[in-house]
């Protein structure tokens, strides 16, 4: 079985964010010449997320409205309180959503429907760029 890992670096900018990373990923799965097996992809910090689901203007917005409604920008949290950074709703819609995905590999390409599409929020208010492990497994 081979396996084989990089790392992006992607540039979310200040505030809540959500970007559509299928592209750079579906790049990453065609240079790893895997026509068998699985995508693993992690969100490696702990004010944002990643999944799957369909980068419509409208979803978009609906997703940050709920996110809003969840945890508020704006609210008060203990995490402010250690005068540290006042990044404490970014960390509570986090812990709501997932950090990794797994995505088939069949026929050396991603299996995801038709709307389907891979994508990374962020949370942090300042800006700070931000890691995706990708690793692909298989034959």
């Amino acid at each position: 079985m081979k396996f084989t890992t990089t790392v992006l670096e992607i540039s979310p900018g200040p505030g809540f964010s959500l970007q559509n990373i299928t592209h750079l990923v579906n790049e990453f799965v065609a240079s790893a010449a895997v026509q068998e097996g699985q995508l693993v992809a992690f969100f490696k910090h702990t004010t944002g997320s990643i999944f799957i689901g369909e980068h419509e203007s409208g979803i978009v917005a609906d997703i940050e409205r709920a996110l809003e409604a969840l945890a508020p920008i704006n609210g008060e949290y203990l995490h402010h309180k250690r005068e540290w950074d006042f990044n404490g709703s970014a960390h509570v819609r986090a812990a709501f959503m997932p950090t990794s995905i797994v995505i088939p590999i069949h026929e050396g390409s991603m299996v995801l429907g038709m709307h389907q599409e891979i994508m990374v929020t962020n949370g942090q208010p300042e800006e700070f760029p931000r890691y995706v492990v990708l690793q692909v497994m298989g034959e």
